[in-house]
């Protein structure tokens, strides 16, 4: 049996933290069960490096994703010392060894393939413990390139994958997915968790893993554990496995979620005709803005409409500029926006067809005279849009009124 174990950025922070994980390495150390390791670079590593690359004002990405891998080859290096003195064998590995192929897109490269998987397996037969780079790979050129965030949970999903391994195990400073931002109000521990709900939970704020490495999980069914790398707890399972309690047809709410760098968008007074959408949209996509929450309020019999969507706070100036270069200009039409809003979703099963979820929704806002803006509605989340400030009290009143929903057990 095969466990792939991916340490993060704050479970390698510094030598001491290093030093502590070789327990949880030890207990497979005279068991049938081989390990795979994945580290990323030691945590706040890779934003001075980027800092420095930032003073220098470089901006070529080939020449900083090369400057970047060194990160990780350092936490390979201390680790694989660390396991060797309290003799337990190891070898170290970049990525580039074991053929980690990707495309050319540097700082957010999309993986090929991996050519000598045969590396890997020879050193487990072997009985030692091969210590990888995670986020990073190599072009079929011999240029290093980074996997942009979440880098290092791709790399160990993708190992996982191409090892058949039968769990991949994702250790960070966290004892698990919870509900809620633990931060803001006491929780309840999400013990397991379906695919399409963590996969809702990552694309709309919490970073628990990023969402390339969870599609890539469930496209080829590895199932992945979350687990602390300072908390002897089980953590939480992800798996393509559905569990309903009490009632089969019972609303499983499994987290509530938010984001707060949003800004809506309205492109106002637009001729209501086939094919104006593609020509606001078209630029934007173009140039890499992901969008949400679209709206557009017309009637067949209107000549004018408004077309409504979201977009993060970071693209704000972009976007503006390339709807008014692109559209207003030549097409008509006005620009509006708000800024400083937030989006919160209520993430789980079979939401859409319980109409009681999005009634207590709407009245609990109502009871706390906050207006929802905007409103988006499926069958795994319910998203609603309103002024930032409001975020943490929505948050907390949410949680309250949803609690006797959650099947699941309270965070200690």
């Amino acid at each position: 049996m095969i466990i792939v174990q991916k340490f993060g950025g704050t479970s390698v922070g510094t030598k001491q933290r290093i030093k502590s994980l070789k327990n949880i390495i030890k207990k497979y150390k005279n068991s049938d069960i081989k390990i795979i390791i994945i580290l990323s670079a030691m945590s706040g590593e890779t934003s001075k490096m980027l800092k420095i690359a930032k003073y220098f004002k470089y901006k070529k990405l080939k020449s900083i994703d090369f400057m970047l891998c060194i990160g990780e080859q350092m936490s390979v290096s201390l680790f694989n010392l660390l396991l060797n003195s309290v003799e337990i064998q190891s070898i170290p590995l970049i990525s580039s060894q074991i053929g980690f192929i990707t495309n050319n897109n540097y700082s957010n490269a999309r993986i090929i393939l991996i050519k000598n998987i045969s590396i890997i397996k020879k050193i487990l037969k072997k009985k030692q413990i091969p210590v990888l780079t995670g986020f990073q790979g190599i072009t079929l050129n011999g240029n290093l390139t980074t996997l942009g965030r979440g880098g290092s949970d791709t790399t160990a999903v993708v190992i996982s994958i191409y090892l058949k391994a039968k769990e991949c195990q994702i250790y960070s400073d966290v004892k698990s997915i919870f509900i809620s931002d633990p931060r803001i109000c006491y929780n309840y521990k999400i013990n397991f968790i379906p695919f399409e709900n963590i996969l809702e939970l990552s694309s709309l704020g919490s970073k628990i893993l990023f969402v390339r490495s969870i599609e890539l999980a469930r496209k080829y069914n590895v199932n992945i554990r979350l687990l602390s790398s300072f908390f002897k707890k089980k953590g939480t399972y992800i798996s393509k496995k559905k569990k309903f309690i009490n009632s089969m047809e019972r609303t499983l709410i499994s987290g509530i979620s938010y984001t707060s760098n949003e800004v809506r968008i309205t492109v106002a007074n637009i001729p209501n005709v086939p094919g104006v959408l593609s020509k606001i949209l078209g630029p934007i996509i173009s140039n890499g803005i992901c969008i949400d929450m679209v709206i557009q309020n017309s009637l067949n019999y209107f000549k004018f409409t408004n077309f409504t969507f979201l977009i993060e706070e970071f693209f704000f100036k972009k976007a503006i500029y390339l709807i008014k270069k692109f559209f207003i200009t030549k097409i008509g039409g006005r620009v509006e926006y708000e800024r400083y809003v937030s989006k919160i979703s209520i993430i789980g099963i079979g939401l859409r067809s319980h109409n009681h979820i999005i009634g207590k929704i709407f009245y609990s806002m109502s009871k706390l005279s906050i207006n929802i803006i905007l409103v988006s509605t499926s069958e795994t989340k319910i998203s609603i849009l309103i002024k930032k400030k409001f975020t943490i009290l929505a948050i907390k009143n949410l949680y309250k009124i949803f609690n006797k929903q959650f099947s699941l057990k309270r965070n200690g």
